[in-house]
């Protein structure tokens, strides 16, 4: 049901009004009186515009715009006669978030958000898979040996993993033991029958997954890697929607798109929450934007979700042992631009990984000399020299289906596990190390060690950060949000930070950050922010510091950030 914000006393007058909300920029709403009532009303439905669609109201009104439509509840016939009216073409609605998906012209922006039952409109935003083409390396152990890899008899057969990406091509190593189900193809976009991927991204991270689980994939990435955020999100309705059919426990997305809102108001991010409350445990990739700048603050959407288990990529060397390892040059690093979400939650190996190779794909006819020879990795002297059934690519989104496949298989072990339990026990068994929090989380992944840990927990909503006018960097205390046996000690190890000289301590019961922590520099309190690997630069806090001060501010119990908002959320 439409309810208007300005009174509309007659049909005539209505469309009056809406003609006049249509020719409204926000430069000519600068010109009205303060006193006129009008200047309030427009004031109130350019808010309900994301920051990207309100620079859109000074251009050409007639320029069309892909929006993502947020409503309080499901939106109704008349709603979508208003968009008919006002020239608009819907694409899809929503069941997961309520809410619809259509193209409109700029000038009807306003007029589309004059209707009350409209919370937010948002620009729909082009996604891409997190991928870095890397040069060739031979990875054999990898491939040769991958099923063993997740050990203890645990293949995650039984649980249903989706993955919203390019498709999937099939491949040998997608053959599933008698008696399961066959992998099930879902079309977002495209309309071909049978598995499909023209890109050649979807099937190499599908090969990362548990070897047994219930594949699901469903393609909304078009052939060149990229798509929109509607056709993820149509994804994830079809993923809530029939979770229980499929048993579908996990969600891998290893795709994103810039943060250009709050996680609050982001309609990718709130799907993912939604995704989170139906059991699914949702597995984003960090982004591949390290080496922008100094690499912080450039974790993508939904990575920047806290309900998310957001992954980073490490660069293993091609060894074993985890000592040599480094951050991958890639890697997108925390804080969470807008809300400062402390981020990646933990890393996993993602540079020159080795898995399924889409034949003739893109990625395989534009980079074949990623293609591995079939000597590479089996003793086969008449074949050696021939293209085999792998490639090496890397990014966070090969990264990220390694956690994806280790849930699954902490799910097979004990079904019974809730997504915050899983990612409380991936983070605090995973591999300590001592960089710092917004580089690599909680640690590398350590599978094992995931399947085996033990807790449980009721919420794991990634904690936030504040960078506080006393020359410190904040941080929620995971005791408090998640429960007391999730100390920032136990999720983050002693020794997080030291290798940048930064150390993470307790604050002091005397202050009432008491429910937080402290990153303190071994220069001096004020050598925290002053060092740009732990700032990373007035990109991250917005060039100015939070009016916080050491003697106020308490953490919420529903995460909500101290003293306030976390930024300007738009």
């Amino acid at each position: 049901m439409i309810v208007l914000i300005l009174s509309l006393v007659s049909g005539a007058q209505a469309r009056a009004q809406l003609s006049l909300l249509g020719s409204l920029t926000s430069t000519t709403a600068q010109l009205l009186s303060p006193l006129d009532p009008l200047l309030g009303a427009v004031t109130g439905l350019v808010a309900k515009l994301s920051g990207d669609l309100q620079t859109l109201l000074n251009g050409p009104a007639d320029q069309p715009v892909a929006v993502i439509v947020q409503t309080y509840n499901p939106p109704d016939s008349s709603e979508l006669n208003l968009l008919q009216l006002l020239g608009g073409l819907l694409k899809t609605t929503y069941t997961a978030i309520p809410g619809y998906s259509a193209t409109v012209s700029a000038g009807s922006l306003l007029q589309l958000a004059n209707d009350s039952n409209v919370e937010r409109i948002s620009l729909d935003s082009p996604v891409k898979a997190h991928l870095d083409v890397a040069y060739r390396a031979v990875r054999a152990d990898r491939a040769a040996s991958m099923p063993g890899w997740w050990g203890a008899g645990l293949t995650g057969r039984s649980v249903g993993i989706a993955l919203i990406d390019t498709g999937v091509q099939l491949h040998p190593d997608f053959k599933r033991p008698i008696g399961s189900k066959p992998i099930v193809e879902v079309e977002i976009v495209g309309h071909e029958t049978g598995l499909a991927d023209y890109y050649g991204h979807g099937t190499h991270v599908a090969g990362g997954l548990a070897p047994d689980a219930q594949l699901i994939s469903l393609r909304a990435l078009s052939p060149d890697g990229t798509g929109y955020t509607s056709d993820i999100i149509t994804g994830i309705d079809w993923v809530v929607k029939n979770a229980r059919y499929y048993n579908i426990r996990v969600l891998n997305l290893s795709l994103g798109h810039p943060v250009y809102e709050s996680y609050l108001t982001d309609p990718l991010c709130r799907a993912v929450a939604a995704a989170v409350r139906k059991g699914i445990v949702v597995v984003a990739a960090a982004g591949n934007d390290g080496a922008v700048g100094t690499g912080f603050g450039t974790v993508t959407s939904p990575g920047n979700s806290p309900d998310a288990v957001t992954v980073g990529a490490m660069d293993d060397r091609n060894t074993v042992p985890l000592a040599d390892d480094v951050l991958a040059w890639y890697s997108s690093k925390g804080p969470s631009l807008i809300d400062f979400v402390v981020k990646p939650d933990l890393v996993a190996p993602g540079t020159w990984i080795v898995s399924a190779r889409a034949v003739s794909s893109w990625l395989d006819t534009q980079h074949h000399e990623l293609t591995l020879q079939i000597g590479d990795y089996k003793n086969d002297p008449a074949h050696a020299t021939q293209d085999g059934a792998y490639y090496s690519l890397s990014g966070t989104s090969m990264a990220a289906p390694m956690v994806a496949g280790a849930a699954a298989l902490m799910l097979q072990k004990d079904p019974t596990l809730n997504p915050a339990t899983v990612k409380a026990r991936l983070m605090k068994s995973a591999v300590k190390d001592t960089r710092l929090v917004f580089e690599t989380g909680a640690g590398t992944l350590d599978a094992y060690a995931a399947v085996n840990a033990t807790g449980y927990a009721q919420n794991a909503r990634s904690p936030l950060a504040m960078a506080a006018s006393d020359g410190f960097v904040y941080i929620q205390d995971t005791a408090i949000l998640w429960g007391s046996s999730w100390t920032q000690g136990a999720i983050w190890g002693g020794g997080k930070g030291s290798a940048t000289g930064v150390s993470l301590t307790p604050v002091p019961q005397a202050i009432t950050y008491g429910s937080g922590a402290i990153w303190g520099g071994t220069g001096g309190a004020k050598s925290t922010l002053d060092n740009p690997a732990v700032a990373g630069s007035g990109a991250i806090w917005g060039g100015g510091r939070s009016s916080l001060d050491s003697t106020s501010g308490t953490v919420t119990d529903d995460g909500a950030i101290w003293g306030g908002d976390p930024g300007n959320r738009k």
